[in-house]
């Protein structure tokens, strides 16, 4: 290429200046050499880009031509280099964060805020969803990450936290003595369950084939408010993890009592597309939501294994 990056520096800032001397300075190129490259550059092109005169130097027509090019160049690639070491600052751009339904109450807002807080020009934007919603929405890159059930994710995934899994009543429903419950008095109970796609189902029907037990199915109903609801009005019971019903149970709006059994838990991972690269802004929301997890963990949450 005749006219590369550095060549265009050298004559526009000759053009700007109207002296090879000054240029020289400028650049801190030896005068000799900034006359040598205009000479080649000129006989390249095939035209006189400068005057040269005893005061210094004047554009030809061709050199008025090629500075009207040069300048809006130079100046973009100033402005890439900046917005370049801007980005390794201050990440930007959109980053779309899954969340299973049934964290994202207690997961969703303190990620948003935390990356409000220190990435403010990062777009994130939380969507829920269960296992299989999200397993398809990261194979279509439709995400950036997911957090979900170990058993759906791929095997690269990170491991965040383990969760033990609740029964929920309305509120006043379970004796305040009463601290735990074993899975098979909970399976007995007439639940509210979603369908069989979701995470806690696919679990529980896991846990009574081990038993030998079945569910008792009182109401199949989708969303994590909606089966809140349906409990607070009296169709049921449900089994849920803590994560989903620790506000309620805080503010009163439901009781709840823990599942004893070992294998009434749940593995949650934090998963990512494996055939793109990820952003800096991709790599900034990870972070929040690993340092997220592990905040709720100390409060009880959960039990964090990152």
């Amino acid at each position: 290429m005749i006219l590369d990056t550095m060549r265009m520096r050298y004559f526009t800032r000759i053009a700007q200046l109207g002296s090879l001397t000054r240029a020289s300075g400028e650049l801190g190129v030896a005068q000799p050499a900034l006359s040598l490259h205009m000479r080649t550059l000129e006989e390249q092109l095939g035209t006189q880009l400068l005057n040269r005169t005893s005061r210094g130097v004047t554009l030809t027509e061709a050199g008025e031509t090629l500075l009207s090019h040069t300048e809006p160049i130079l100046r973009a690639i100033a402005q890439a280099e900046h917005a370049t070491r801007e980005q390794a600052e201050f990440p930007t751009g959109e980053v779309v964060l899954g969340i299973l339904g049934s964290l994202s109450p207690a997961l969703g807002i303190p990620i948003l805020e935390e990356c409000r807080r220190r990435f403010p020009r990062i777009q994130l934007m939380v969507s829920e969803g269960d296992s299989q919603t999200l397993k398809s929405a990261l194979e279509n890159r439709s995400f950036d990450l997911a957090v979900t059930l170990g058993d759906v994710a791929k095997p690269s995934a990170t491991p965040l936290f383990e969760e033990a899994l609740y029964v929920v009543g309305p509120p006043g429903y379970f004796d305040k003595s009463l601290e735990t419950m074993s899975l098979s008095e909970a399976l007995a109970l007439p639940l509210i369950l979603p369908s069989q796609r979701h995470g806690i189902r696919i679990i529980l029907e896991r846990s009574a084939a081990m038993l030998g037990l079945s569910l008792n199915i009182a109401w199949v109903i989708e969303g994590v408010e909606s089966s809140k609801a349906a409990i607070r009005s009296g169709f049921g019971l449900s089994i849920l993890g803590r994560g989903a019903i620790h506000a309620d149970t805080v503010a009163g709006q439901l009781s709840s009592v823990k599942i004893a059994a070992a294998d009434a838990s749940r593995f949650l991972v934090l998963d990512m597309p494996t055939n793109h690269p990820p952003t800096r802004a991709v790599m900034e929301v990870r972070k929040i939501v690993v340092e997220t997890v592990v905040a709720l963990g100390r409060r009880g949450h959960w039990t964090a294994m990152v």
